[in-house]
């Protein structure tokens, strides 16, 4: 079936607060103003869309009630959105997909949103264009969704407890001598696996600027300033890099050289 996602409420708002966490990590605070600036304007308590958005929220966030329930939360949400100015929704929308396409760029309709299977389930079960035949069909794969459990998501969270004690044993039993500054980077490797690592990554941004800066600043020359040249050009190859442990090695190295550095001086 056909999913239109530029005409779906949810996936655009989703799709925004990805653009917005995006640029928070790489603190962009150009970026980050302007996305607020166009999630403001367009989903307020007032708004259209805003409306639009809690009636898929009202769907998508209800996980393991009864297929009665669901049925009826779906009846429920089904006769409000009729409610809704039709009209006044598709010119929202438009604005806004004009907005971003404009004020932001093309990219945040390929923001990766985890429910987009979900959300273009209820699109297809709302949208007019559908057949009868495949609304009800749709409508059970959204009753199945929401009377389930989100098991997948129980699996991930116990994977990532069994990986996160193990980091920690091995943490613990192999990293006892060192810097304070490298404690505390190896602890947010480990807690990242409860976070999706997002709290890593801002931390990341901050330590790196610090080390560049460190570095940038040091009074060498010869074959020592060249050597610290290199460990910049090693910063800058991070970006946009997956964080790993050989990654993380270096970054221990590198604020082991930065106290030196600050010792020597």
């Amino acid at each position: 079936m056909n999913h239109n996602k530029r005409r779906n409420t949810a996936f655009l708002y989703e799709a925004l607060v990805r653009e917005l966490t995006k640029s928070v990590v790489a603190k962009d605070e150009e970026r980050k103003s302007a996305v607020m600036a166009v999630m403001k304007e367009f989903f307020n308590n007032n708004s259209v869309l805003k409306q639009d958005l809690n009636l898929y929220k009202e769907i998508v966030e209800t996980r393991g009630t009864t297929k009665d329930a669901a049925e009826k939360i779906i009846g429920y949400v089904r006769k409000e959105r009729e409610r809704l100015n039709t009209e006044k929704l598709f010119e929202a929308q438009t604005r806004l997909i004009n907005k971003i396409h404009n004020n932001l760029s093309e990219d945040v309709f390929s923001n990766f949103v985890p429910n987009y299977k979900a959300l273009a389930s209820v699109y297809q079960m709302f949208s007019p264009n559908t057949k009868i035949k495949n609304k009800v069909l749709m409508e059970n794969v959204v009753v199945q969704y929401m009377s389930s459990l989100p098991q997948k998501l129980s699996e991930e969270k116990k994977i990532n407890n069994a990986t996160m004690r193990i980091f920690s044993s091995k943490f613990n039993s192999h990293y006892s001598g060192l810097l304070e500054e490298q404690r505390v980077l190896l602890s947010k490797y480990i807690s990242s696996f409860t976070d999706n690592g997002l709290e890593l990554k801002m931390y990341l941004n901050d330590e790196l600027t610090r080390i560049k800066e460190a570095v940038s600043s040091s009074n060498f020359d010869g074959e020592l300033k060249n050597k610290m040249q290199k460990v910049t050009s090693i910063i800058d190859s991070f970006k946009g890099e997956l964080i790993n442990e050989d990654m993380l090695k270096q970054i221990m190295k590198m604020q082991q050289l930065v106290r030196e550095i600050k010792s020597d001086d």
